[in-house]
């Protein structure tokens, strides 16, 4: 449990040293839309040291000033669709006159028995976590799949970020993100989680 608390601060620390001067935001975030957050080589080296590299999953954002809100919505796949287990949503209030977007990181940290740790670093820092969660199989392998590319945000309009797949047999396939629109690719998994980013137009 040390290991992650401390790869939790360390996380918090690189995303609000990088928040603190817009001259030193990732060069993705000149432009609307998500990507994967550019570490430097120290911040590398400082996660493979902790042993989380592979657990941890960093994303830069900037939203079109049309967006109020950010959804962070985790799901677990029951048989042919998806079942909301998590949400959480920031917001740009009206009191708040230090920025008129959403832009800033989002981090996500996987944990022991399937448990996800989520952080948004806007205006704000807003925490989330997901119950564990437990299976009777003794799962072998597993697919952590984040994402990889530049995505235009499109107002309203989901994108998955990350795909946790997980089986006791002894194979796995390649996945992507973007298999989260076709659930059934994930037929005989045994546990499957995925993760969005929703840019709304409103405040739920």
């Amino acid at each position: 449990m040390k290991r992650y608390y401390f790869g939790f601060l360390l996380i918090i620390m690189i995303l609000l040293s990088a928040c603190s001067n817009k001259a030193d935001l990732p060069k993705i975030l000149n432009k609307e839309g998500v990507a994967p957050y550019e570490l430097k080589k120290s911040d590398t080296y400082l996660l493979q040291t902790l042993g989380i590299e592979k657990s941890t999953d960093l994303i830069s954002f900037k939203a079109p000033k049309s967006a109020k809100s950010l959804k962070i919505i985790v799901y677990l796949k029951d048989k042919d669709s998806w079942n909301v287990i998590r949400e959480g949503q920031v917001s740009i209030g009206e009191a708040d006159k230090s920025t008129d977007r959403l832009e800033g990181t989002f981090a996500m940290i996987l944990k022991d028995n399937y448990v996800i740790d989520l952080n948004v670093n806007t205006t704000g820092v807003a925490s989330y976590k997901t119950e564990p969660l437990y299976t009777d199989n003794n799962i072998a392998v597993s697919s952590h799949v984040f994402l990889v590319d530049y995505k235009k945000i499109e107002i309203n309009k989901e994108i998955p970020v990350a795909i946790m797949a997980y089986d006791s047999g002894n194979t796995m396939r390649t996945y992507s993100t973007e298999d989260f629109f076709s659930p059934s690719k994930f037929d005989g998994m045994d546990l499957v989680q995925a993760v969005t980013m929703t840019f709304l137009d409103e405040i739920e």
